[in-house]
């Protein structure tokens, strides 16, 4: 059932192929770093020196950095498209609790594989503990919905703290997710202005990584949601991306 008062649009995509272009995008990271950059050059996190040293050595090196950094910096487009996934299930859940376990659930298997793709155990968390707490935040906000300036205040307190605990536990793109998320919820009836403030916060991510100058490119995609659920089951959902992971391990540890 179409909401009201939302035009029709010549294509249109629901949350199935909304969370699939996500998974795509984090799947050009995973190729990116995880097999070109850490398996193929084995140079691990790049620094500029690293980038150009590797480079300067030949021909196919350089082509090989160059596409590791275009399908890094894809991979920031799919912060956006899983931080508006977050808002929309958050909405639609029944048991806020329920959702968050399984998101943990979810980041737990991810971990092992994705430390080892990364090629530094231990050393960060996947993107799925991030969208762990871009729910937490999303309760704060639902309880203390209503606009006083005590309830803005906490808001503010829970938003920083946060953030500051994705970076404590170096969570892969987790301070990113929950700013882009908060950024969603205030409009989150109203797809034109979303989009515009989600695509603002984006932007303003490169001050974590020079690479979220991409990420607002993923409204191109954005644009087309049309505010259909997701149809798929549950497991297919929340082991669609440590599957990914284990995939891309497969496929270095075969290299």
């Amino acid at each position: 059932m179409e909401r009201l008062g939302r035009q029709r649009k010549s294509f249109e995509m629901n949350g199935n192929t909304l969370r699939a272009m996500g998974l795509l995008f984090m799947a050009a990271g995973a190729i990116g770093r995880g097999i070109i950059q850490n398996r193929m050059l084995g140079i691990g996190q790049m620094t500029g020196d690293q980038m150009i040293a590797v480079m300067s050595a030949s021909e196919l090196n350089m082509t090989l950095v160059t596409v590791s950094l275009i399908l890094q910096a894809m991979e920031t487009c799919a912060v956006p498209v899983f931080a508006l996934l977050v808002v929309e299930g958050f909405r639609y859940t029944h048991d806020w609790k329920a959702y968050l376990l399984r998101v943990l659930k979810a980041g737990l298997l991810a971990e092992l594989p994705y430390n080892v793709l990364m090629g530094s155990p231990l050393s960060s968390r996947n993107p799925m503990f991030g969208v762990a707490f871009a729910i937490l935040l999303l309760y704060f906000y639902a309880v203390y919905e209503e606009k006083t300036l005590k309830n803005t205040l906490i808001k503010l307190v829970v938003t920083v703290a946060s953030i500051v605990w994705c970076e404590m536990l170096s969570i892969e793109f987790g301070a990113a997710l929950v700013l882009v998320t908060a950024g969603f919820w205030p409009k989150r009836d109203k797809p034109l202005y979303r989009n515009l403030i989600g695509a603002t916060v984006s932007f303003l991510c490169t001050l974590i990584s020079p690479f979220f100058m991409a990420a607002p490119m993923s409204f191109l995609v954005i644009h087309f949601y049309n505010g259909e659920q997701s149809t798929t089951s549950r497991k297919v959902n929340y082991l669609a991306y440590p599957v990914l992971l284990f995939a891309a391990c497969a496929a270095v540890l075969a290299f």
